[in-house]
């Protein structure tokens, strides 16, 4: 071996370094939660498929401004039956608020764990009812 080798080899080692690009940024938790347990049926904007599913854009902030509208976004069984924490659901249902929806709520009092606990504990069974009770329609 040359004695030129140990410096090259170093050098190289320096040049690779400089080329590595940063690590790319790490998706938020809640929006990854979004991605894998709700983006299949409501699609990356929140906006659904109309007649079938739901648009989180437009129904969010109408069903915020109920008690009975909170319990709806938790009970319904895409959420309640989900493997999410109670803390990362209401994570999830927080991100979802203030990213998805078209008009949030300007006093947007946010889902805790606890509120998320206490509302998945009674599961929702007649869960077009309940959206046409609340809303007026269904998706």
């Amino acid at each position: 071996m040359s004695a030129r080798a140990p410096g090259a080899a170093a050098a190289l080692l320096a040049a690779a370094a400089t080329c590595v690009a940063a690590p790319p940024a790490l998706t938020p938790k809640p929006q990854a939660d979004y991605m894998l347990n709700c983006q299949g049926c409501h699609l990356p904007d929140g906006t659904g498929a109309a007649g079938k599913v739901p648009s989180l854009r437009t129904s969010l902030a109408p069903l915020l401004q109920s008690e009975a509208g909170r319990r709806y976004l938790v009970q319904v069984p895409g959420a309640a039956q989900s493997a999410l924490s109670d803390a990362e659901l209401a994570q999830v249902l927080n991100w979802m608020v203030r990213t998805l929806s078209a008009r949030p709520p300007p006093q947007f009092r946010e889902f805790t764990p606890q509120e998320v606990m206490r509302y998945r504990a009674t599961p929702l069974v007649a869960v077009r009812a309940a959206r046409v009770r609340l809303l007026g329609t269904a998706p």
